[in-house]
């Protein structure tokens, strides 16, 4: 991290789910301090508590209001000694459900993913038009938020917006601030054209109009962008795109796009797995597991994580394999996710039912094939991931998946990586992983008896390729390079100015 470059910065990172909730205790009725979940939050809080910036986000329930209102719409955290502090956005609850649980989710999410049934959806009825609006409202609240933290401070601003949510908050905060410099990360997989045009035109054009207004503009991986550079040139054909360097020129203005694959702070990690609350959670996995091998996986219950396929690979591999019947234990610690969507209830209950049913076929008196776990311990999967044999992670499509890369750092077990080409760590990890398509069933199960049966040398060196990756592309190599490409903006600023006394393109 370039610590000279950053001295006179001021970082606001913005996101829908920020880095904290607040929550009521129901036994004593004090207000208590949660971390929140995700990527995102992993990946920036230490990158904001190294520079003690400001995380602007939505306000989730009633103490998160309770809390802004309490300090006044600076909340430092933690209370006491802060490090760094959270802007909470507040909307009314419908306007906030519309943006969030019809806009956002599923319509963008399912858009990016590839995952709507063309034939019968998405459909742009009035419903969806009315949830268009609640979502330009939002993000006018998070421009507006930012552009008055952009005025009022006291040294030089760098604006990092993460991901799908805000993709119409960069125009509105250059509308206002010209010169500031802004990038976005988006932390899913870009979809090609003619999926990313399921969207009704102008709601296409307005949202790419917007996200070419930062200065830099990140994926993953470079299939996401390249989907993202010919989205442009076929939607904003007065676009120039430059298919090599990513840079696109549309109004006057530049915009880098390039690909940051997000990583873990291996430090951090390495010592969670050696905490004392790890180290008793040992036992408990232990308990769980006997002598059986341990299959493992850890998701959000996502339609896109393809928890289902990699139950139904399961269900294969022990009728085609029947002798490993009673020496392997499949282990899912799944939490629930976006409840209040139809289709994501009955993907839970879904799961719910092919585990139930698995679980029915092949238990004995002293052996259960799955044992599924719907809570949220961090400690537990943590235990988990240092002591699995096989580690499961099939996503149909995803962003990255951090689970691949904590799970290859925290493993004390010669453990396997059965990994999805749908996965964007598949670029960086393939060499240390055995591969699958997530949607092969017979290849999944094969795969599984495979990891099983692999000598300790082989095991061994699948795990060091992909330690080898993971350290190659830190999360301070992830943070960094974007820096630097603010950086580079900067002094290409500078260069056009001493040139010809003023910009001949806007480079802000």
């Amino acid at each position: 991290m370039n610590s000279e470059f950053l001295q006179d910065k001021e970082i606001i990172v913005a996101s829908n789910r920020g880095p904290v909730v607040f929550k009521k205790d129901d036994s004593t009725g004090k207000i208590e301090l949660i971390r929140g979940a995700g990527g995102i939050v992993g990946s920036m809080i230490p990158f904001l508590e190294k520079t003690h910036g400001t995380w602007v986000s939505s306000a989730i329930g009633e103490c998160d209001h309770y809390v802004d209102n309490e300090y006044k719409g600076k909340v430092p955290i933690p209370l006491e000694n802060p490090e760094y502090y959270v802007q909470f956005i507040k909307t009314e609850e419908d306007i906030y459900n519309r943006f969030n649980g019809k806009f956002a989710n599923p319509l963008l999410w399912f858009i990016h993913h590839s995952m709507w049934f063309s034939p019968y959806s998405p459909c742009a009825d009035d419903e969806l038009h009315q949830a268009w609006d609640s979502y330009q409202y939002v993000n006018s609240m998070f421009a507006e938020a930012i552009s008055d933290d952009v005025s009022k401070s006291e040294k030089t601003p760098i604006v990092m917006l993460q991901d799908y949510h805000i993709y119409l908050t960069p125009k509105l905060i250059r509308e206002q601030h010209p010169d500031v410099l802004m990038s976005q990360f988006v932390h899913i997989p870009f979809p090609s054209p003619e999926i990313f045009q399921q969207l009704p035109n102008h709601m296409q054009t307005e949202i790419l109009d917007s996200i070419l207004t930062n200065n830099v503009l990140g994926f993953h991986i470079r299939r996401y962008m390249n989907n993202f550079l010919q989205t442009i040139k076929l939607i904003l054909p007065d676009a120039s795109v430059d298919d090599v360097s990513g840079d696109i020129l549309y109004k006057g203005h530049v915009c880098h796009v390039r690909t940051y694959p997000i990583s873990i702070d291996i430090e951090t990690l390495t010592k969670q797995g050696q905490s004392p609350n790890v180290i008793s959670k040992e036992a408990e996995v232990d308990e769980m597991i006997g002598n059986c091998k341990l299959i493992y996986r850890t998701d959000r219950a996502d339609l896109s994580k393809n928890i289902i396929r990699g139950f139904q690979a399961y269900d294969m591999f022990l009728e085609k394999y029947p002798d490993w019947r009673g020496k392997v234990k499949f282990v899912a610690t799944l939490m629930p996710s976006r409840q209040d969507i139809k289709i994501y209830r009955e993907y839970t209950d879904n799961i719910k039912k092919i585990v139930r049913e698995i679980n029915e076929k092949y238990a004995t008196p002293d052996w259960e094939p799955i044992k599924y776990i719907c809570r949220g311990d961090y400690d537990l999967v943590v235990a988990l991931l240092k002591r699995y044999d096989v580690l499961m992670v099939n996503p149909i499509l995803d962003g990255m998946n951090i689970v691949a890369k904590e799970g290859s750092v925290l493993n004390e077990n010669n453990g396997v990586l059965i990994l999805s080409t749908g996965a964007g760590c598949y670029e960086e990890l393939k060499d240390g992983a055995i591969c699958i398509n997530p949607y092969d069933l017979r290849q999944t199960a094969e795969s599984i008896d495979v990891a099983l049966l692999m000598d300790a040398a082989s095991k061994a060196d699948l795990l060091s390729e992909a330690r080898v990756a993971i350290r190659r592309n830190d999360l301070s190599k992830w943070v960094g390079d974007q820096l630097n490409d603010m950086k580079m903006v900067i002094l290409e600023k500078q260069k056009l100015k001493s040139k010809d006394g003023e910009e001949a393109i806007r480079m802000n």
